[in-house]
């Protein structure tokens, strides 16, 4: 048996033969799955065995499609996970660049009219 392992600590059985680009689970488990596959939660990915030593690991997946299979009577579905490209990781950089930016600058605006509050009382020397 092997178990994936998200970045929230949350771990999922798995079908024996997956990687981490194909994670394989029977139909009972999809939604389990499907529920942790966010972008939070594929920072850091594990595939581990029952006794917790690591098969695969890998940093900053995505989940790119899902797709079920009838075999052998019954439905497997998989999930392929992909590594982000760098254009992606370099707009998540931005993003949080641009919520950095956006609290500093609340900042600086709060410190300016404390200061010009300030200067008009004559509170400034």
């Amino acid at each position: 048996m092997l178990k994936l392992v998200l970045s929230n600590e949350m771990e999922i059985e798995i079908n024996d033969g997956s990687t981490l680009f194909d994670i394989m689970v029977h139909r009972e488990k999809y939604s389990d799955l499907w529920d942790q596959l966010t972008s939070e939660n594929l920072k850091k990915v594990m595939i581990v065995t029952e006794d917790g030593d690591l098969v695969e690991q890998m940093d900053d997946l995505v989940m790119e499609n899902e797709m079920s299979f009838r075999h052998k009577g019954n439905i497997v579905c998989h999930f392929y996970l992909r590594e982000k490209m760098e254009v992606e990781l370099l707009r998540e950089q931005v993003a949080d660049l641009t919520a950095q930016l956006n609290v500093h600058d609340g900042a600086i605006a709060d410190m300016g009219e404390t200061i010009s509050g300030l200067a008009e009382e004559g509170g400034l020397a």
